[in-house]
């Protein structure tokens, strides 16, 4: 009789440590995971501009809006404008972006929340380029 309950105490701890391993597994694998970076392509150069947007230190701010209007070729005579939204760990990325531009900086307006900030962007200076921007204040 003793036999039969140090059995099924060991097959219960078996049990209970398989599902705290496999609780663990997964937690770890969520947390380790990594949103996929929402991503606009111009498909008129190869300048990239990679953006991390938050709301204070370790605070990312989800589905801020970056938008940029784009004027190139001879004149300025293109136009484009793009915006994308931020993922939830706060990241963006535009690719495709013209080397030149007609009359630089471009201008990427983030806004969120009825706050906006303006980050200026010279793609023949550098071509790809990150920004982390803290919306904060006013």
């Amino acid at each position: 009789m003793m036999m039969l309950n140090s059995i099924k105490g060991l097959r219960v701890a078996r049990c209970v440590l398989e599902a705290l391993a496999i609780s663990l597994f997964f937690a770890g694998w969520m947390l380790g995971a990594q949103q996929p970076v929402p991503q606009v392509n111009a498909g008129i150069g190869s300048c990239t501009v990679d953006f991390t947007v938050s709301q204070g230190i370790n605070q990312p701010l989800y589905n801020a809006e970056i938008s940029v209007k784009i004027a190139y070729g001879l004149m300025g005579m293109k136009k484009m404008d793009l915006k994308v939204g931020t993922n939830s760990e706060g990241r963006a990325r535009f690719v495709g972006l013209p080397e030149k531009v007609h009359k630089p900086p471009l201008a990427f307006v983030i806004r969120d929340k009825g706050l906006s900030k303006t980050v200026n962007y010279w793609p023949s200076v550098k071509c790809r380029a990150r920004y982390s921007v803290v919306m904060g204040g006013r």
